[in-house]
């Protein structure tokens, strides 16, 4: 008795070839490329939530009231989001910056995740400059049309600057904000016009 088998039909190998395209696709829009964040003043001067609840990846109870006073660069985003991914590893050198390492400034990551335990796989074996939470409440001020979205508010308690996507964070622009802000300026550096 021989088994004879229909040959294999292509399709699984189309299958992996859209996958690839489109994985491509997404990296290629959304993914930090080269670009440097606008720095545009975006957040509007608005008042930051400091009430927001979150949690710390220990199940603690936090909230962004322990960062007032500060200059605080807030990223929120989420281990499953390629872009988000993709810029960390650049706020993770802007962390650890020698120009703004004695400044006060407080690096805050929020992930919108399910779980914390997904949070802290993505984090094992890295030891980022950060404080890391959790929340999928978000309060208004701090709402977006997607993420990764970075806001950046001044020891005054407003959003000096906003970027919704990903960008490259430890560019010269983005170090020149952080220090004005932590020596008490509150506008963004002007930008240059190509």
């Amino acid at each position: 008795m021989s088994q004879t088998s229909e040959p294999t039909s292509p399709r699984w190998l189309l299958v992996a070839i859209g996958f690839c395209v489109l994985w491509v696709l997404l990296l290629w829009v959304f993914g930090p490329g080269s670009s440097a964040p606008r720095l545009n003043g975006g957040g509007g001067g608005l008042p930051a939530d400091f009430a927001w609840k979150m949690i710390d990846l220990q199940n603690r109870p936090a909230s962004l009231e322990a960062y007032r006073g500060k200059t605080v660069f807030l990223n929120i985003w989420a281990t499953w989001c390629p872009p988000c991914v993709g810029e960390m590893p650049s706020i993770a050198r802007l962390a650890e910056e020698p120009r703004l390492r004695d400044r006060g400034i407080a690096f805050v990551c929020v992930s919108v995740d399910d779980t914390n335990d997904i949070v802290r796989q993505f984090l094992e074996g890295r030891s980022w400059k950060m404080d890391f939470f959790r929340s999928q409440d978000l309060p208004s001020v701090f709402q977006t049309a997607g993420i990764p979205a970075t806001f950046i508010i001044g020891p005054d308690g407003r959003i000096a600057a906003s970027e919704v996507g990903s960008a490259n964070w430890d560019g010269p622009e983005t170090i020149a904000l952080l220090e004005k802000l932590s020596a008490g300026g509150t506008r963004p550096p002007d930008r240059k016009t190509d």
